[in-house]
C-alpha cells in the first residue's frame, strides 16, 4: 500500500510504488561520506558549514526513508529548516545544489526571495515555491514532498522596522518584506500547505496540497551589517546629556558572524526581520570569507579547469603563470565578493583572445598568461 498522510487524498498504488522506488535508489551515505563526496565535486573551505550541511543532508534523507521504506510517520519536530549566513561567494547556494541536486538527486528548487510579494500584489505568492517543486517532481506530488527548497538572497527580505507590524497591529496588505515574512510563517512550521498546480495563473484550478513533514526548507543570505549591529548591542550606548557616542566604522562585505552573534534575535530583529520567522529556523549556519588558500584552490580546479575545457574545444592550450594566479587571487580578495570575483578578474583577460580565435577550426596553439608590471598579458603562440 502507498503510505498516506493527513490531509492528503491516498496516491495509486504504482505511484506510490514509483516514490519508494526513487527513494530506495538514493545512496546511503554518512555524513563523513557526504563531506568527502562534496570534495570530490569541487567544494572547498567552509570546514564547520559543510559539516552542519552534511548532516542536514543525512537527516533529510533519513526521513524519507523512514517514511516511504520503513512504513514509519516523522517524527514531532524532526523538519529542518536552516539558515545559511555568510558573504557573498562563498559558497552557499553551490552546497546547496552539490549536496541535494547532485548527490541526494532529490527535487530541488532555488529561488529568489526578491521575486516574491504579499498575496494579492504583483509577484509571486511564497506558496509557488511549492508549485516549483511539483513541477521539478515531474508534477509527483508525493516525490516533491521529498524535496528541498532553498530560497537564495533571504535577508533582501529585511525592511525598516515598525513596531505596529512587529506586535502583530498591521491591518492593510504590505508590499515591503514583512508581508512576505508573514506568509512565511505558514510554509516554514505547517505540517501540509496548498499551493497552485498551475503557478496562479488562472483561477480555474483548485489548489493542490503538499505534505511538508520531509521537505527541508533552506534559507541563504549575505547579511551585510548583521555582524556590526549585534555588535552595537553588545557594547550598548547611553543618550541624553554627556553621552559618549559609539565609534562608527564601516563593516567590511567579507566579515563571519559568529555563534553568539548568531543566538541574538533582537539582532535580526533590528536588522529588519519578524522575531517568530528567525525563530522558525531551528539550525543557523555561518559562512567564513574564503580565505586566499581557498580561492587560490578553487581557481586551479574549478575555474581555470572549466575555461581550459573551453579552449581547448576550440583548438587553443590555456597556459596559465603562478603570478598570474596570485594576482587573480589578490583581485578577488580586494573585491571581497568570494569565489565569484576570481571569475569576475579572469573574464575580461580571456575575452580578447576569445574574440581572435574562437570559431576558426584547426586552430592549434596556446595562451599564455603572464604577468609583467603588474599587467596581466596574453600572448597566442
Amino acid at each position: 500500500m502507498s503510505p498516506t498522510h493527513p490531509g492528503l487524498e491516498p496516491l495509486p498504488p504504482d505511484l506510490g510504488d514509483d516514490v519508494r522506488a526513487r527513494v530506495a535508489a538514493i545512496e546511503v551515505l554518512s555524513p563523513r561520506d557526504i563531506d568527502a563526496r562534496l570534495t570530490d565535486l569541487g567544494y572547498r573551505g567552509q570546514e564547520d558549514a559543510r559539516r552542519a550541511a552534511a548532516v542536514l543532508a543525512y537527516r533529510h534523507l533519513r526521513r524519507i526513508r523512514r517514511l516511504h521504506l520503513e512504513g514509519l510517520a516523522p517524527e514531532p519536530g524532526s523538519r529542518e529548516n536552516c539558515l545559511f549566513l555568510g558573504p557573498t561567494g562563498s559558497g552557499k547556494t553551490f552546497l546547496v545544489e552539490l549536496l541535494f541536486r547532485e548527490i541526494l538527486a532529490v527535487p530541488t528548487v532555488l529561488a529568489d526571495a526578491t521575486q516574491f510579494s504579499e498575496t494579492g500584489y504583483v509577484g509571486d505568492d511564497v506558496n509557488t515555491l511549492l508549485s516549483r517543486l511539483y513541477e521539478v517532481a515531474d508534477r509527483d506530488p508525493e516525490w516533491a514532498a521529498c524535496g528541498v527548497v532553498c530560497m537564495d538572497e533571504f535577508d533582501k527580505l529585511a525592511t525598516s522596522r515598525s513596531d505596529s507590524r512587529f506586535a502583530g497591529q498591521q491591518t492593510t496588505k504590505d508590499v515591503s518584506g514583512f508581508g512576505v515574512q508573514r506568509s512565511l510563517l505558514h510554509l516554514l512550521s505547517a505540517p501540509s500547505a496548498d499551493f497552485p498546480p498551475d503557478f496562479g495563473f488562472t483561477s480555474r484550478q483548485r489548489p493542490n496540497r503538499m505534505e511538508l513533514s520531509c521537505v527541508t526548507f533552506i534559507a541563504c543570505g549575505a547579511f551585510s551589517g548583521l555582524k556590526s549591529t549585534a555588535e552595537g548591542m553588545e557594547r550598548g550606548e547611553n543618550i541624553g546629556f554627556g553621552r559618549e557616542p559609539l565609534a562608527s566604522r564601516q563593516e567590511s562585505i567579507a566579515t563571519r558572524v559568529t555563534e553568539e552573534q548568531l543566538e541574538q534575535t533582537t539582532a535580526f530583529a533590528r536588522y529588519g526581520f519578524i522575531p517568530e520567522l528567525i525563530g522558525r529556523f531551528n539550525r543557523l549556519v555561518s559562512f567564513s570569507p574564503l580565505d586566499a588558500a581557498t580561492l587560490g584552490d578553487i581557481l586551479q580546479n574549478n575555474v581555470l579547469r572549466a575555461y581550459e575545457r573551453e579552449f581547448e574545444q576550440e583548438g587553443l592550450r590555456l597556459e596559465v603563470e603562478p603570478a598570474v594566479r596570485e594576482y587573480v587571487v589578490a583581485r578577488a580578495l580586494k573585491r571581497e565578493t568570494g569565489a565569484r570575483g576570481l571569475r569576475t578578474t579572469l573574464a575580461p583577460l580571456l575575452e580578447r583572445a576569445a574574440y581572435e580565435h574562437f570559431g576558426h577550426r584547426g586552430t592549434d596553439a596556446t595562451l599564455l598568461l603572464t604577468l609583467e608590471d603588474g599587467q596581466v598579458r596574453a600572448q597566442v603562440t
